[in-house]
């Protein structure tokens, strides 16, 4: 801290006896006194009027001088601290009330600031703020307003939405069933398609149920045709004939293979399967062997015979062949091979019976099958040529009596001609 007196006399009045300080008992006058001091300015500058500052440098000297009175210079150090917390008492006091008008200008500041009756307060402009912007805001959200937002997205929402609008257009084209590239169309046509494939897989199902039913109708009448064979075969031998296709064998309850058992009078079995369909196979799970093979067990036969109306066995077979206990034979109905599977099957039966101990020639049975298969394949050529030629003959029949027909409608047109009227022209007969 520096100090220094000001020499200028204009502003400031002598002191007495022209002294610059000057005590009269408790008062000291300064004259022209300038102290450089950062504290002291910061802390005067903290009083808000000038007789607060003064009061502040009177403070700052009292409390000063105490301090250096304190310091040796012969003062009661008891009446220093007295006078010390009185000062600060004081300020105390002092500071308080300052420190309460602060605060309430302080408060009265915020309230004003509060006030929305003030037009200056923060509330106040707040709201007028407000309110302007809920004006701007509820005219650009007006329906009513054509320009406004609102009213922007309701017109264009009726271009689209509306009457003629985009989507209406757009819904016509996609539900209009004329047009090729419409969503309608697609699922029409596709519709179409699904009904025309259920219609045929129905028109298929339906042919083919009335196929199985005309085959085994078919069926019926073939085995019906072969139960009368067998019986004219089994007529004074003795052999009992029983037709068993509708009813259950030994395997199941449900069994029913094997369409007809003889029983020779040596109480020998023999079950006769009869087919009437295009495709017959030899081998596997649901080939011709295995068929007889169950056909024996569930009518506890010692022979199986397979005889078939159409030429269906593969090329192997032929017309007749024979599996060890198990024969395939092809015959129309006429009863002619059936014959020979018959009398090759009763004769197995009884070598078997009466020869069990003589030893079998396998290069003559070998001989006379191989034989018995060109006959009948000769058999079956001979009457194939010999139904072709009937048919022909039947053909030419026909035409015959198709031609007969045609003259004596001639005849009798031209006859009716002649008797329409006796002016009437008579045309030459030309070859």
């Amino acid at each position: 801290m520096s100090t220094t007196l000001s020499d200028d006399q204009e502003t400031s009045e002598p002191a007495s006896d022209g002294e610059a300080v000057s005590v009269d008992r408790a008062t000291v006058t300064i004259t022209g006194l300038v102290v450089t001091d950062r504290t002291l300015a910061e802390l005067v500058a903290h009083a808000g009027t000038p007789e607060e500052r003064i009061r502040m440098i009177e403070r700052a000297l009292e409390i000063g001088a105490r301090g250096i009175a304190s310091m040796g210079i012969g003062i009661d150090v008891a009446e220093i601290d007295l006078r010390v917390l009185r000062t600060v008492e004081r300020v105390t006091t002092e500071a308080e009330q300052l420190a309460r008008r602060m605060l309430d200008d302080a408060q009265q500041a915020f309230t004003r600031s509060l006030d929305p009756e003030h037009r200056s307060s923060v509330v106040a402009r707040s709201m007028a703020e407000f309110s302007a912007w809920r004006d701007t805001f509820l005219g650009q959200v007006d329906p009513d307003s054509s320009d406004s937002h609102i009213g922007r997205l309701l017109a264009h929402l009726s271009s689209l939405l509306g009457p003629g609008g985009a989507l209406e257009n757009r819904l016509t084209e996609a539900l209009d069933p004329t047009a090729d590239g419409s969503g309608i169309a697609a699922v029409s046509n596709l519709i179409e398609r699904r009904l025309a494939e259920i219609r045929d897989l129905v028109a298929s199902e339906r042919g083919r149920r009335d196929e199985a039913d005309r085959g085994t109708a078919k069926g019926f009448d073939y085995e019906d045709t072969m139960e009368e064979i067998l019986r004219g075969h089994a007529r004074g031998l003795g052999i009992i004939v029983e037709r068993t296709s509708r009813d259950c064998g030994a395997l199941s309850g449900e069994a029913m293979v094997g369409d007809f058992v003889l029983t020779t009078p040596e109480g020998r079995r023999i079950v006769v399967e009869a087919k009437n369909t295009r495709s017959l196979s030899l081998t596997g799970k649901d080939g011709v062997l295995a068929l007889l093979d169950r056909a024996k067990a569930n009518r506890e036969a010692d022979i199986a015979i397979c005889v078939s109306a159409q030429d269906a066995f593969p090329l192997e077979v032929g017309q007749f062949g024979v599996y060890g206990d198990r024969i395939a034979v092809v015959d129309d109905g006429d009863g002619a091979m059936l014959a020979v599977a018959l009398r090759w099957a009763t004769e197995s039966l009884r070598r078997d019976g009466h020869e069990s101990g003589s030893d079998v020639d396998a290069a003559l049975i070998d001989d006379r099958l191989h034989r018995m298969r060109l006959l009948a394949q000769r058999f079956s050529t001979s009457r194939r040529a010999l139904t072709e030629i009937s048919g022909s003959v039947d053909k030419v029949r026909d035409g015959l009596d198709d031609i007969r027909r045609e003259l004596l409608d001639l005849v009798d047109e031209a006859s009716s001609g002649l008797r329409s009227g006796e002016h009437a022209e008579v045309l030459p007969l030309t070859g």
